[in-house]
């Protein structure tokens, strides 16, 4: 008993392909939003335009250093904080699927999760660390950020300049 449902409408019609990411944020640099404040904390403001680019460096990262394929899943571990968002929007970006948990997990809640999402990467802030690595997931390679580490993910980030991935 269910109407039929029409999306006749030029603004119902999307592309074969859609990136929820693009339509969370680059849209907004695109319409000229960039400068608008998107991120806020305590410490630190990051802009639409801030948050596309260091989400584009992430997805770049992901896919070039990390080789993180579209599918693959990607446990994510941290505060909110700036950091996790634009890791999480890269992440998608790049095609993969976020796994995003709660800092307050501790190893065997972690490779509990492990176990049912099968991550093979893991971008995690570099104070949650230590539970993450007692999980000893088994073939995970993890990505820190926060640090002062040269191959730190934010340090990473900086270092590229004009990246972007879609």
């Amino acid at each position: 008993m269910w109407p039929d449902f029409l999306f006749t409408l030029p603004e119902l019609q999307y592309s074969p392909s859609l990136n929820c990411a693009a339509e969370l944020l680059d849209r907004h640099v695109q319409a000229g939003e960039g400068s608008r404040r998107c991120v806020v904390t305590d410490s630190e403001i990051w802009t639409y335009a801030d948050l596309l680019k260091r989400s584009n460096q992430v997805a770049q990262i992901l896919v070039e250093d990390a080789n993180l394929v579209p599918g693959n899943r990607v446990l994510l571990r941290g505060p909110n904080n700036p950091w996790l968002v634009a890791s999480w929007l890269g992440v998608i970006k790049a095609g993969g699927v976020a796994v995003t948990t709660m800092p307050l997990l501790r190893a065997g809640e972690l490779r509990t999760m492990a176990e049912i999402a099968h991550p093979s990467l893991a971008i995690c802030d570099h104070r949650f660390v230590q539970d993450l690595e007692g999980a000893a997931i088994p073939g995970l390679q993890t990505l820190l950020y926060g640090g002062t580490a040269q191959d730190d993910i934010s340090s990473l980030a900086f270092k590229r300049i004009g990246s972007s991935i879609r």
